[in-house]
């Protein structure tokens, strides 16, 4: 069963998400939802469902200035996601007994925490889900040119997606600046744990070399997958199927 869960971060904000708990366990699984998604999104959804009916501590949250998290949309920053997983990781360690953490992100979930994993010991394992390689080329992935132009123009972009729940938001140009900062290849490569990188094979925002790129800077041991005929968010039951296998198989 699926319980509401919460705690604080650094900056003291409360981060609000969900947790599966089953009798026994001996693995903590934390789930990274992407950008400006949510865990109400359709990937964290169905995995969770998934994952409650295992053996496995799972636990997914919402990001600092998303949903129902504290702080507002306009101020999000991705270097304060990193500490977010971090809070994440302190909360379950203080609750919960487990022997092994495996943390799996997908699209920008997976970039952070290939940007994190490396600060933090305890993270035995992790999974790349349809992940971008090089941030300073995700932006083109991530916003549209008139957002581009409002950064520089106006200081921040606005979002048009109605029946969204960032529709009409805003965001600040330093969510945007930090897409030139951030090594996401470089960090990876510091990360001495296994990892898995899954890439869909038909991913509308992400190219497969950027897979590739991720797969030769991560140390071994390390496991390229290719879904063939997947979307981003593998809708279809059957690509989502394979990619739990995968997930299962890693993580025993």
């Amino acid at each position: 069963m699926l319980t509401n869960i919460s705690f604080k971060n650094s900056r003291k904000q409360t981060l609000r998400g969900i947790l599966h708990e089953p009798k026994k366990y001996d693995t903590a699984i934390l789930f990274l939802h992407g950008f400006p998604s949510n865990i109400e999104g359709f990937t964290t959804t169905r995995l969770s469902k998934t994952i409650e009916k295992t053996n496995y501590l799972f636990m997914a949250f919402n990001f600092s200035h998303t949903l129902n998290s504290d702080g507002k949309f306009e101020e999000k920053l991705l270097s304060n996601e990193l500490k977010d997983i971090k809070a994440a990781i302190d909360f379950l360690e203080s609750n919960y007994k487990y022997t092994q953490l495996v943390v799996v992100g997908h699209s920008t979930g997976a970039i952070n925490i290939a940007l994190y994993a490396h600060k933090d010991k305890r993270i035995d394992k992790i999974v790349l889900i349809a992940s971008s390689g090089e941030l300073k080329h995700a932006v083109q992935y991530e916003f549209t040119p008139l957002q581009v132009r409002e950064f520089w123009m106006k200081g921040y972009a606005t979002y048009n997606r109605p029946g969204k729940w960032y529709h009409k938001k805003r965001i600040k140009k330093a969510y945007y600046d930090e897409f030139f900062t951030l090594d996401i290849l470089g960090s990876l490569h510091k990360f001495n744990g296994p990892v898995l990188i899954i890439h869909p094979e038909k991913d509308q925002h992400i190219p497969i070399t950027d897979a590739r790129d991720l797969f030769t800077a991560a140390t071994k041991p390390k496991k390229l997958v290719i879904i063939k005929g997947a979307d981003h968010q593998l809708r279809e039951t059957k690509h989502f199927r394979k990619l739990c296998k995968y997930l299962e198989t890693f993580i025993q």
